[in-house]
């Protein structure tokens, strides 16, 4: 959050890719696949490619349901801020 004027606070909306790369990165903990490398296995990706979904974001709606499919939730699940405090 940044101050506003008055002393305010507002808070940022990180992007949705971004949020979507966090959700993902925690489903993959709580997967059996458990690592980047089980995930990038199973999922028929890179490596380097999953590293980026998870530390920079994820910007293509098809990767995103594509994900959503394998991890069998629902593409909004990946775009929930889930933040405490937000």
């Amino acid at each position: 959050t940044i101050p506003e004027r008055g002393g305010a606070r507002m808070a940022i909306q990180k992007p949705y890719s971004q949020i979507a790369g966090e959700n993902v990165k925690r489903l993959i903990k709580e997967s059996r696949y458990r690592t980047q490398e089980g995930f990038a296995y199973a999922f028929g990706a890179e490596l380097r490619t999953v590293n980026r979904w998870l530390n920079i974001g994820i910007k293509q709606i098809d990767t995103l349901q594509e994900i959503a499919d394998f991890f069998s939730v629902e593409i909004t699940t990946l775009l929930q801020n889930n933040e405490k405090g937000e």
